[in-house]
């Protein structure tokens, strides 16, 4: 594998005791959940990503460390137009095979469990775990995707401007009321 190839799959424990460290940039089109939610050309935009793989002293916990940064257009939730957004997350996640591990870790850990979601086997039982280290870099970006983006200070395109409200005269449903007791008398 050339220094500059992104590896889409890994096996983590494999790679962890060989020291596996990659740093350089990719593409946001190769993230397809996060290139959905932006807006605009994305042909430009490149991720920075630094990981590695450690293991722990038991052999049984692979550690995912690392640092991924981009920005992104989306669309701001007031003013419909773009507004560029942040996306920088320094991660270390926990990667295990068993789910009696995750009592070894800190309470406050990030962790992963092979086998589910982001892992796949082989076809044996005995096959390595791989996981999807594309897409757990996505997941960790995505975390910090804000749920409604906007503009700090912008006109919001659903409603009137205040100015708007102020000018616009509305009846009083009291003032419709007297005028109905008043004919009935």
């Amino acid at each position: 594998m050339s220094a500059n190839t992104f590896p889409a799959q890994i096996e983590p424990f494999k790679w962890a005791e060989q020291g596996f460290v990659w740093a350089g940039t990719l593409p946001l089109s190769r993230f397809v959940r996060i290139s959905r939610e932006a807006v605009g050309s994305i042909d430009d935009q490149l991720i920075n990503i630094d990981c590695k793989l450690s293991m722990d002293a038991y052999h049984r916990i692979v550690w995912l460390s690392g640092h991924v940064e981009t920005k992104v257009s989306v669309e701001c939730q007031r003013c419909l137009n773009p507004v560029e957004i942040n996306l920088v997350s320094d991660f270390h996640l926990a990667l295990v095979d068993d789910e009696s591990l995750i009592e070894r870790l800190d309470e406050d850990a990030d962790f992963i469990v092979l086998g589910e979601s982001e892992a796949t086997t082989k076809g044996s039982f005995d096959a390595p775990a791989t996981a999807d280290l594309l897409s757990l870099m996505e997941d960790e970006l995505l975390l910090l995707m804000p749920l409604s983006a906007k503009h700090e200070f912008c006109e919001h395109k659903h409603q009137p401007a205040v100015e708007e409200l102020a000018e616009e005269k509305r009846d009083n449903p009291f003032d419709i009321l007297a005028s109905l007791k008043g004919k009935l008398n």
